[in-house]
């Protein structure tokens, strides 16, 4: 289900070099984001999990140095194989965490493949973020690393 070939641009990959420069974390990959909120790019640096505090370093000065020295906003995020995993790790950086409830996959008879991500009501703006960009970035994040087709966020109550 993971997809094996993620082509990273030159862009991309120098960001990654910088960054496991200044920290020593394992990056796994690198995206650039632009947030609805202000078209400021953000950068997404998507770390092995046991490298989050490297990469972050101690209060913060290794994601600070770089966003100082980018003029960008800078995300990082746990990595993990598991689809349900990396998405609670997507949604628990986000300002306030977000509880998920399921996330669930659904095939359809054409064999598109959707995940179905189920938050509680009073989650639901914040998983879909401003005009849709918490559910874009997850959407962006999940389409490229998975062999899915679509992701929605689900808010009623009928898990």
């Amino acid at each position: 289900m993971l997809r094996k070939n993620i082509k990273l641009d030159r862009n991309s990959m120098e960001l990654i070099s910088l960054f496991n420069n200044i920290s020593g974390a394992i990056i796994k990959d690198c995206i650039i984001y632009e947030s609805p909120e202000n078209q400021s790019e953000i950068i997404i640096f998507l770390v092995k999990k046991e490298d989050v505090g490297k990469a972050i370093g101690k209060a913060g000065e290794h994601v600070k140095d770089l966003m100082e020295k980018l003029q960008k906003k800078i995300d990082v995020i746990p990595w993990s194989e598991n689809l349900e995993l990396f998405i609670q790790y997507v949604l628990n950086t986000s300002k306030n965490s977000i509880k998920v409830q399921n996330i669930e996959i659904k095939e359809s008879k054409n064999q598109k493949k959707t995940v179905i991500i189920s938050v509680r009501p009073q989650d639901r703006g914040k998983a879909i973020g401003k005009e849709g960009s918490m559910i874009r970035k997850i959407k962006d994040l999940v389409l490229r690393h998975w062999e899915v087709d679509n992701v929605i966020i689900n808010t009623k109550n009928n898990i």
